[in-house]
C-alpha cells in the first residue's frame, strides 16, 4: 500500500534547487536553480469567495510513496487559500508563461508540473510564473471556480508588470501565455473561453488588463470535452465554449493516459471546426499520465518526453520565444 507523507505548513516556500541544480541549457540561456524573488500573492486580502475556515492549514506533501517531505523531490501543497505566483525570470526575455500545475483540483504538483517546467521555459529564453491556485474545490462554487478566478488575476497580475511603466519593462504584455498540466491542462482549457468577463468583482487596476492568453499549452488535460468517454457536463467542458477567437493551442497527450486521450482530441476538434488560430495536437501512443516532462519522475513512453522540444517551436512560431540557437 502506498503511502503519501504530508506535513502542515503556514505556506510552502517551494525553491527550485529542491528539484534540479542550476545549468546553462543547450540553448544557451540560463535555468535558475531558485526564484527570480519571493512569491507575490494575487490577492490583497482574503481571494473572492472564500469562506474564512471553511478550508484547513495549507500543507505540504510528497507524491513519492513511503518518501518524507523533507527528503522529497516529487513536492506537493493542497488547502491552498492564499494563490501566489512565483517568477522565474530570464534577463531581457521579452515574453511569459504562466504555468498551472495540477492535482485533480485536490492538490498542486508543485515541482513535476510548476517548478521544473519553469526551468524549461527559461531554458528556452521565456519567463515563467508558477500559479498555486486554489484547491481543493469550494462546494460553494462552480467546478473549477476558485482557480479561474486565479488564473484570470494572474494574467492581470502579470500584464500588468509588462511594458516600461511596470516592473519588468522588458516583457511584452502581448506575449503573456498559459500552460498547464492535468488539472491545470483544463484550467488552461476554461481560461481559453472565459476570458472576455472576469470572475469576480475588480480589484484593482491589474484587473483592467486582459486576461486572454497569447498563447495557451494543454498537457494530458482533464475533463475537459463533453464526448465520451469523458462525458464531461456542459459546465465543465471546456471544448464546448470554443470559438474563432479563442488563443493557439497545444495539445499533448498520450493514448493510455488513463483520463482519456479524448480529452485532447476533441478540443483540438472544436478549435479547427470553430475556425479558431492554428493550434497544435501531439498525441503519443505510451506514457500515461502526470509525467511533466520526465524529469522528475519515470514514465513508461519514451516518445511522450519529447513534448517539450515541440513545445519550444511552437512557442518559437508564434513569437513567444527566441529563435534556437544555433
Amino acid at each position: 500500500m502506498k503511502t503519501f507523507c504530508l506535513a502542515a505548513v503556514a505556506s510552502l516556500p517551494l525553491a527550485a534547487g529542491d528539484a534540479s541544480a542550476a545549468l546553462y541549457s543547450d540553448s544557451g540561456y540560463y535555468v535558475p536553480s531558485t526564484p527570480a524573488s519571493g512569491s507575490i500573492n494575487l490577492w490583497p486580502g482574503s481571494a473572492p469567495g472564500e469562506h474564512p475556515g471553511a478550508i484547513g492549514p495549507e500543507y505540504a506533501m510528497c507524491f513519492t510513496a513511503d518518501t518524507p517531505v523533507a527528503k522529497c523531490k516529487d513536492l506537493g501543497v493542497g488547502n491552498v487559500t492564499v494563490p501566489t505566483l512565483t517568477p522565474y525570470l530570464v534577463p531581457h526575455a521579452d515574453s511569459a508563461v504562466v504555468v498551472a500545475p495540477g492535482g485533480g483540483y485536490s492538490v498542486l504538483a508543485m515541482v513535476n508540473e510548476g517548478e521544473d517546467i519553469a526551468s524549461w521555459l527559461n531554458s528556452i529564453g521565456v519567463s515563467a510564473f508558477v500559479l498555486k491556485y486554489r484547491v481543493p474545490g469550494r462546494p460553494w462554487l462552480p467546478f473549477g471556480g476558485a482557480p479561474l478566478m486565479d488564473a484570470q488575476r494572474a494574467m492581470g497580475l502579470v500584464r500588468e508588470m509588462a511594458g516600461g511603466g511596470g516592473k519588468l519593462p522588458g516583457l511584452n504584455a502581448s506575449k503573456v501565455g498559459f500552460m498547464g498540466f492535468s488539472a491545470g491542462g483544463h484550467l488552461a482549457g476554461h481560461l481559453n473561453v472565459a476570458w472576455r468577463t472576469r470572475a469576480y468583482p475588480r480589484v484593482d487596476k491589474a484587473d483592467a488588463q486582459p486576461c486572454r492568453p497569447d498563447a495557451s499549452m494543454m498537457v494530458y488535460p482533464w475533463r475537459s470535452v463533453s464526448q465520451p468517454p469523458v462525458r464531461e457536463p456542459p459546465s465543465g467542458a471546456s471544448a464546448d465554449n470554443v470559438t474563432r477567437d479563442t488563443p493557439p493551442t497545444m495539445l499533448v497527450q498520450a493514448e493510455d493516459d488513463p483520463v482519456h486521450v479524448e480529452n485532447a482530441l476533441f478540443y483540438w476538434l472544436a478549435l479547427k471546426q470553430q475556425g479558431a488560430a492554428p493550434s497544435e495536437l501531439h498525441l503519443y501512443p505510451r506514457g500515461g499520465h502526470g509525467y511533466g516532462r520526465c524529469t522528475v519522475k519515470p514514465t513508461n513512453g519514451d516518445e511522450v518526453c519529447t513534448w517539450p522540444d515541440r513545445g519550444a517551436r511552437f512557442l518559437q512560431t508564434l513569437g513567444m520565444a527566441p529563435p534556437a540557437r544555433g
